[in-house]
């Protein structure tokens, strides 16, 4: 069809009330719109302009006006052409939507003209889909504003904030956004973006680590809990590590709780165990020693590193036949079990032996590394305490280099902010 039938379709479609009260109302004008320019029609956002001041204010309380890839505003008076493009304009500057502008030919008339449009000049989407309505519908060719990219974001980040959105519910909303990737890589360009995005990944963190003090402190929180609310975070074993490999069954008939890549190659397997076991430690004599179910989980983790060594050296030959880089060759493993404040070590008044206390505990497991080889047992506590720690430096480096002040972007030549006074009194944009 021309553009001409075009438009006269869409004056069957806005032939309404217009004052009417009405959220849909011009729905089936949206779905005209968008099956022209194929677009989803719910990102086609129209709204009636009674007068120039009321551009702004109708669109930006409008969350259909916040979601949409163009705003179609229908103007009422011709009286006021002058004050309704610098409405235009003010509104795609705060808000960084483009605008494409039906005006009434009279009053008592049902007949809507394109009288151009305004975008942004950083966004190529936007000027595309104006050039396109133009062609569709006819009228003169939309305006470019000329922005610079800070400025265009800095002005859209005040918007959201005035319309009372958070950092948070923009946040899911990036998330779900088409290309995520490339949102990232630019906020993480500069220091400040950078800065955050580390802060996000450190806040997001310390979360876990409460979550699973909160778990390791509950008696009825069991190993399986325990492996969930671990799995994909080896983060919190330390720094040494590079990842985890994708494999649980590196050797026939073992299966690994978590197999780690080290630094230098090689594997680190550990052995996630349950947090509540009274019998951590145990008294022997006057003295404390670990608990069955500890020497249980290293036997199990010594049977490991054993099945490494003897067919570690046929597996590597068979996983570079495969394409797969192992290095197998003399492994360790961390057992982590247990958790002090549930031991049940009581006083002995006569051998006047004191209850004990986390300090003798942790004596006594301390000795027991001593005395092993390529094994540690680590509480949980002493897990998380250590993944803390990290999360603490982390935090005071990032302190040391983040920047002191957050400057206004500055303008292009193009760039102009300017005021429309409302009726009211009041400053709109």
């Amino acid at each position: 069809m021309s553009s001409a039938q075009n438009l006269a379709n869409l004056w069957k479609l806005l032939d309404k009330d217009h004052e009417a009260p009405n959220s849909h109302k011009y729905t089936e004008a949206q779905k005209f719109v968008g099956q022209l320019a194929n677009i989803p029609y719910k990102r086609v956002y129209f709204t009636h302009i009674s007068k120039a001041g009321n551009l702004s204010v109708r669109a930006t309380q409008s969350t259909g006006a916040l979601k949409s890839d163009v705003v179609i505003a229908l103007i009422k008076l011709r009286s006021e052409d002058a004050a309704t493009h610098r409405a235009a304009r003010k509104f795609v500057e705060k808000t960084g939507k483009p605008v494409f502008m039906l005006q009434r030919e009279s009053l008592d008339s049902n007949k809507w003209h394109p009288i151009g449009g305004y975008v942004l000049s950083v966004d190529p989407r936007g000027q595309s889909l104006l050039a396109e309505l133009a062609d569709l519908f006819g009228g003169p060719a939309h305006e470019v504003i000329s922005v610079s990219q800070e400025f265009a974001t800095f002005n859209a980040i005040q918007y959201l904030e005035s319309l009372g959105i958070t950092g948070s519910v923009m946040g899911s909303i990036l998330a779900n956004w088409h290309d995520l990737p490339t949102l990232l890589a630019s906020a993480t360009q500069s220091a400040s973006g950078l800065s955050a995005a580390e802060a996000a990944i450190i806040a997001r963190r310390r979360d876990l680590i409460a979550d699973l003090r909160s778990m390791i402190a509950d008696e009825k929180t069991t190993e399986t809990d325990l492996h969930k609310a671990v799995k994909g975070h080896y983060w919190i074993f330390g720094g040494r590590y590079t990842g985890v490999s994708e494999r649980n069954t590196l050797i026939p008939m073992d299966e690994f709780d978590i197999p780690l890549f080290c630094t230098d190659g090689s594997i680190h397997i550990v052995e996630l165990k349950g947090s509540y076991i009274t019998s951590l430690v145990k008294r022997q004599r006057a003295h404390l020693i670990p608990g069955p179910q500890v020497h249980e989980a290293v036997g199990q983790a010594m049977n490991y590193l054993r099945d490494l060594d003897e067919a570690g050296t046929a597996m590597e030959t068979y996983y570079k036949r495969n394409g797969l880089e192992y290095d197998l060759c003399r492994a360790r493993a961390t057992v982590v079990i247990g958790n002090p404040d549930h031991v049940r070590v009581t006083e002995d008044p006569k051998r006047k032996y004191a209850a004990a206390t986390r300090q003798m505990i942790d004596q006594a497991i301390r000795t027991y590394n001593g005395m092993i080889n390529r094994i540690e047992v680590v509480t949980w506590p002493d897990l998380l305490d250590a993944a803390d720690r990290t999360l603490k430096f982390e935090e005071e480096t990032m302190d040391l280099f983040r920047p002191s002040q957050q400057n206004l972007p500055k303008q292009n030549s193009g760039d102009r902010v300017s005021h429309t006074a409302s009726e009211d009194g009041r400053t709109i944009f």
